[in-house]
């Protein structure tokens, strides 16, 4: 997991959608554009830390919204300036955790992905600044003078939001800019007067910004469709495999259980096959990926992690989804130890991580008949499908 801060900018006229108030405060489908786009942070694990850019005039507005919405505690509020590029130098001045990567987000897209923030998380913390973006699709042409010229559209990306930067990174292209009096189109452009390579991170053509009435319909189409397939999706089943190696001097740790073994379970965590097993297996039920993506193990903070509470954040995906469990059915497959003696503890163990009855739980244990690599004892496997009920 990759912390970073999220700079998200709420302070523009949006003069172009012609409502008569700020865009941000427009609903769709019952919430406020603003709280779409927050929330999306707010869910996020790998987000710790969020700066709202507003309007001095709409400031009591925004904070009974944030605080209808149970959100008041999430947000550092700090008022803009008079042009975007201001009101970005005054989210900076903001953050507090320096040492993360900073996103900066525009408050008109309110349907940015999570695997997207991640991709941008890990280009930022690998190379210094990154961008979300997506290929151009339209023929453009340049004019110059009366003489048409078609572009290679193969070359060309329209840039999104998220931006994302190291902090020092970014601090420094917005002084320099503001120092020389420069305004450039986007933040990404500041950093590339420095001489400093941006990255592409391929984005969602859905990730759109709302900037005319037409797009507000469009938005809200989206989002009725997009919340008539969650509405709908009632049952979600997920499978997981995983394996792990024996190895000297490691503790063998299956369920969350210790089990009396002379080699324990090699990994970056404590390797519990199992529960990594179930993580992934409710992570693909909900269409989350699996926990490599989450919790990579090129990542010290899950070096010798408890999988237990790895599984316990997996399961508040779930839940903050809106799913319960239906039940799980798993199987241990090792030659050895013998696991039979430990299966009813392991189901009580795995029903307390997620909050649920042990009777959901089904653990099996089985052999390979000592063919392969769990046969010569070599290591451990396990499998599992999990049933998740609205």
């Amino acid at each position: 997991m990759i912390n970073y801060t999220a700079i998200v900018l709420a302070a523009g006229q949006g003069k172009r959608m012609h409502a008569g108030q700020n865009k941000q405060f427009l609903m769709i489908n019952d919430l406020p554009l603003i709280i779409h786009t927050l929330t999306v942070f707010v869910q996020d694990p790998w987000c710790n830390e969020i700066v709202l850019v507003t309007n001095k005039q709409e400031n009591a507005q925004m904070e009974e919204i944030l605080h209808q919405h149970q959100l008041s505690d999430r947000m550092t509020l700090v008022n803009g300036g008079a042009e975007r590029q201001d009101s970005v130098y005054e989210g900076l001045q903001a953050v507090k955790r320096t040492n993360q990567p900073v996103f900066i987000h525009d408050g008109a897209r309110p349907f940015v992905k999570r695997e997207h923030l991640h991709q941008l998380a890990e280009v930022v913390t690998e190379r210094r600044a990154g961008l979300l973006a997506v290929p151009v699709t339209d023929t453009i042409k340049q004019k110059q003078k009366e003489q048409l010229i078609t572009l290679d559209r193969h070359s060309l990306w329209a840039a999104q939001t998220p931006q994302g930067f190291h902090y020092p990174l970014i601090l420094k292209a917005h002084e320099e800019a503001k120092s020389q009096n420069y305004y450039g189109t986007d933040d990404a452009s500041l950093v590339e007067r420095l001489g400093e390579a941006v990255n592409v991170v391929e984005g969602s053509y859905d990730n759109m910004k709302l900037t005319t009435p037409e797009d507000l319909v469009k938005a809200k189409s989206y989002a009725a469709h997009k919340g008539k397939v969650v509405k709908d999706t009632m049952i979600r089943i997920g499978q997981g495999f995983d394996v792990h190696q024996f190895a000297e001097g490691r503790k063998c740790i299956v369920g969350g259980i210790e089990i009396p073994h002379d080699k324990g379970l090699l990994g970056h965590s404590d390797a519990d096959v199992l529960l990594h097993t179930i993580a992934d297996a409710c992570l693909g039920a909900i269409g989350e990926g699996d926990i490599g993506r989450h919790f990579p193990d090129t990542d010290d903070a899950f070096k010798d992690a408890d999988s237990g509470k790895l599984l316990q954040q997996v399961w508040k995906f779930v839940t903050d989804q809106g799913y319960e469990l239906g039940n799980i059915d798993c199987t241990v497959i090792a030659q050895a130890p013998k696991m039979a003696p430990y299966v009813e503890e392991i189901q009580r163990n795995i029903a307390a991580l997620l909050n649920s009855d042990a009777e959901r739980i089904n653990v099996k244990a089985t052999t390979t008949e000592k063919l392969g690599f769990t046969g010569r004892k070599e290591g451990m496997a396990a499998q599992a499908v999990v049933l998740l009920q609205k």
